[in-house]
């Protein structure tokens, strides 16, 4: 039986893996495929390639139908901008591949199915997925793994879904983030680092792909898509930040701190949200036009004039209609957010096993030759010194 796709549609393929996958499709795997695009101004790595490109609306059925038309693979990148719109997202693209009978669907889910703290029984990939986390990328990217099993088991369709890690290498956010800081003069480890860091290069990520389009054994499972070995929070922050020119200061913080500092961040913007709400005279007259507060409200301002001085009042007045703009706290280091925290505080090491057994596929770049590579791109982009 011949496996090689007709054409494989891509969508997210503006995206940092969509982008290394659809360069490694036309000039290594050699292989027809319509990459999906919702921005042509962020298709710049992929436009050089004259790749066949298609405007899509992920959340039109009309449009979704219109990429998948002609293709018998799906490779599902996406991912909302929003969180909240994800599940809708996959749930269109999934009806469409049920709908064109495809061959193969291959969704790119994460290990953040597993939510923010995943427990031991997680490491392999029968651990269950989360519920509600709290965090709604993890509640996201879950819902739409269970959006891709139930196609699975009541539509029979014919898919694989692999959860990378920290995916990393040229254009990384990751890598990026760290490069950006060090470039401030300053980088943060939370805990000293000693956090668990699946890292995987992105070329093994597409390695992953591509053998999942091939292997039938991989139908209806779910593989981790990791390094063989996990290195450290320190280790890959360091390894980055250290490359910039000069080195840039170290700032240590810890789980309580970070965890203080967001729960002081999240009750002033509560407090500023709702002293915006008090001091906004649209508020004002929207509750005045019920007769009962407006009744409370004039009484409470009669007896407020009564009892002020005129110049109070006078002042009173002219804070309202003054709007001084907000100064943040000056910072040295800004202190890192929740994200960073559950990512760098998690000891759980995935296991890659399952895919070695399925579908032969083993990670052929460890972190030190992944960091190599990353560092080329870095000083040809004129990143680095």
């Amino acid at each position: 039986m011949n496996n090689t796709p007709v054409k494989i549609v891509v969508t997210g393929a503006t995206g940092f893996i969509g982008s290394r996958l659809c360069e490694l499709l036309s000039l290594h795997y050699q292989l027809p495929y319509r990459a999906c695009v919702r921005n042509y101004f962020r298709a710049f790595r992929i436009a050089r390639l004259d790749p066949e490109m298609v405007t899509v609306d992920l959340l039109s059925p009309d449009s979704m139908d219109q990429a998948v038309a002609g293709c018998d693979t799906v490779i599902h990148l996406a991912h909302a901008d929003d969180d909240r719109l994800g599940p809708a997202v996959t749930a269109n693209v999934v009806r469409a591949a049920v709908q064109h009978k495809v061959r193969r669907f291959i969704h790119i889910s994460s290990y953040a199915v597993h939510g923010l703290s995943p427990k031991p029984d997680c490491v392999t990939e029968d651990g269950p997925l989360v519920r509600r986390s709290g965090d709604t990328y993890c509640d996201s990217k879950a819902a739409e793994e269970r959006i891709v099993w139930r196609a699975i088991h009541k539509n029979g369709l014919p898919a694989v879904i692999l959860r990378p890690g920290i995916v990393y290498g040229p254009y990384s956010p990751f890598v990026l983030q760290v490069i950006n800081s060090a470039r401030r003069g300053v980088i943060s480890l939370i805990d000293d680092g000693r956090g668990t860091c699946n890292a995987v290069f992105v070329d093994d990520v597409c390695g992953a792909i591509h053998a999942a389009i091939f292997n039938d054994h991989a139908l209806g499972q779910a593989f981790f898509v990791n390094a063989s070995h996990a290195v450290t929070w320190r280790d890959f922050i360091m390894t980055f930040g250290n490359l910039v020119t000069p080195s840039p200061r170290v700032e240590q913080f810890t789980t309580k701190e970070v965890e203080a500092a967001q729960h002081v961040s999240l009750v002033r913007e509560n407090l500023q949200t709702l002293l915006g709400l008090v001091k906004s005279s649209d508020f004002h007259r929207q509750l005045g036009s019920v007769p009962v507060f407006r009744a409370i409200i004039g009484g409470v301002k009669r007896n407020l004039i009564k009892c002020l001085s005129e110049e109070k009042v006078l002042a009173l007045k002219a804070r309202n209609l003054s709007r001084p703009s907000p100064t943040a706290e000056a910072r040295a280091t800004p202190m890192p957010n929740l994200g960073r925290l559950s990512r760098e505080t998690m000891t759980i090491e995935f296991s890659v096993a399952r895919a070695a057994k399925t579908f032969d596929w083993s990670p052929a770049y460890d972190f030190t030759r992944g960091a190599a590579v990353t560092r080329s791109w870095l000083e040809f982009a004129r990143l680095l010194k």
